[in-house]
């Protein structure tokens, strides 16, 4: 155990069960709270340590670990805590400030937190006031972005004309945007566009011809945009809270969104209204992906599900037909999924470390994995097929061959802070260009820079 103050960083050290443990950040922001939470991972060897012990306290901890950082799964960890401190659990005293900021987080009755601060205080490791979970988790998100100046939410369209992109900004900010990148305009004035919001972006993407962009915002605001006409068609609000997922698809005059609550949800582009509300998941829709096509739709959730169903459009209302399931293709929230260009394979990418390649059927065959040593973002298939690429937490790019799953290059993007200090960012998205030649990402100066590999 120890603590490590620093005017800027401090890391707590928590979950040592057994043989080491997983780390929590909390990382001191200048903004309308004075701390936010992150996480890292847990102990390297929980998985195995809960196969050969699972009746131990400890085992609960472990679990109550993997549920927060692989599936943000915040009443699983909440559970397997309470077990273990409501039998004395000695072992490691960090779990009951553990159990009081996710009390914090999952907003309990004031005297549960009460409680589970005395608990903590009398128990737990001695920390200072300041490190007060009801402080620290007061109007906190779970899960937390990534930080300032990355980029998670990248996407383009089919046909290469368009990307576009929406940077992380500081929290507590009141102005957000996301900028378009008009690939084909010759005037260098008109290359750029930004679309702004007073609220976060949480999903962003363009239609398959990038005539069309949709956004989500925190609250569940989604605008749709017609880029060619230079207007915007609606402001819609999502009747079940945040929007993680979202596409457009105009020449089936759809737009489709996942939501918190795992609902999928199919809008008509012209009236701005529901047409079809299907619960795809119990829990949070976290990625959505269109097969070229624009047949199918491939939906994955924060337990690391996969569903796609087969769209029909008709007269009446768009029908869905569920193909194919695949309950725990991962074992933690799909951030990314990408068909590839015939619509026969699907690949997915995890905060598991992990990411997969799938022959699609009513039963998905794996055709093989990648592994990253930290959650993977980043996800594409290229234009001809030949490569797959992916990007994580751990900062590393790295391109692989469709046809064997080996690993062909790992790119490193260096970010200049400053004049004496580069170093390798988190890469939270990537995507091949058009040509199949190049791989595009964002670096931390917010712009878009291409890539040999």
């Amino acid at each position: 155990m120890m603590d490590l103050f620093q005017k800027y960083r401090i890391l707590i050290v928590v979950s040592l069960a057994f043989a080491g443990g997983a780390w929590y950040e909390l990382t001191f922001v200048d903004q309308s709270r004075a701390y936010v939470s992150a996480m890292a991972a847990p102990n390297p060897a929980a998985s195995v340590l809960i196969e050969l012990y699972p009746q131990r306290l400890g085992t609960k901890c472990l679990e109550a670990d993997q549920a927060l950082y692989l599936r943000y799964d915040l009443e699983a960890a909440k559970k397997n805590l309470e077990q273990a401190l409501a039998n004395n659990y000695k072992d490691d005293p960090s779990y009951y400030y553990n159990y009081a900021s996710v009390v914090v987080m999952l907003d309990e009755p004031q005297d549960v937190v009460e409680e589970a601060v005395r608990q903590w205080r009398a128990n737990g490791i001695p920390v200072q006031d300041e490190l007060d979970p009801r402080l620290i988790y007061k109007d906190v998100s779970f899960p937390l972005p990534p930080d300032e100046g990355l980029t998670q939410l990248l996407a383009k369209s089919l046909d290469g004309r368009r990307v576009v992109m929406a940077p992380e900004m500081a929290p507590g900010g009141d102005r957000f945007f996301a900028q378009v990148h008009h690939l084909f305009e010759r005037n260098l004035a008109y290359r750029t566009s930004n679309i702004s919001a007073t609220s976060r972006f949480t999903a962003l993407n363009l239609s398959p011809n990038g005539s069309h962009l949709i956004t989500a915002n925190e609250g569940g605001t989604i605008a749709i945009l017609d880029l060619d006409q230079q207007q915007t068609l609606h402001r819609l609000s999502n009747p079940s809270g945040d929007v993680h997922a979202v596409a457009v698809l105009p020449t089936h005059n759809l737009a489709v969104t996942g939501d918190h609550a795992g609902a999928l949800r199919l809008w008509d582009l012209t009236s701005g209204e529901v047409l079809t509300t299907l619960q795809g998941s119990e829990r949070p829709l976290s990625s959505i992906a269109i097969s070229h096509d624009q047949s199918h739709i491939a939906a994955g959730n924060w337990n690391g599900d996969i569903k796609v169903w087969r769209l029909s459009p008709t007269e009446n209302k768009p029908l869905l037909e569920l193909v194919s399931l695949n309950p725990s293709a991962h074992q933690g929230v799909i951030t990314k999924l990408v068909f590839n260009s015939d619509g026969t394979q699907l690949a997915s990418a995890s905060r598991d470390h992990k990411a997969r390649m799938w022959n699609l059927d009513s039963t998905p065959q794996e055709l093989f994995q990648v592994e990253h040593k930290a959650p993977v973002y980043g996800l594409d298939i290229s234009p001809d097929g030949s490569h797959l690429v992916t990007s994580g937490e751990d900062r590393q790019i790295k391109i692989w061959a469709t046809a064997s799953g080996e690993e062909q290059k790992q790119i490193e993007v260096i970010g200049a802070f400053t004049d004496s200090e580069r170093i390798a960012l988190p890469m939270y998205s990537v995507l091949f260009s058009m040509d199949s030649k190049e791989i595009i990402v964002v670096n931390n100066r917010q712009e878009i820079q291409n890539y040999d590999y």
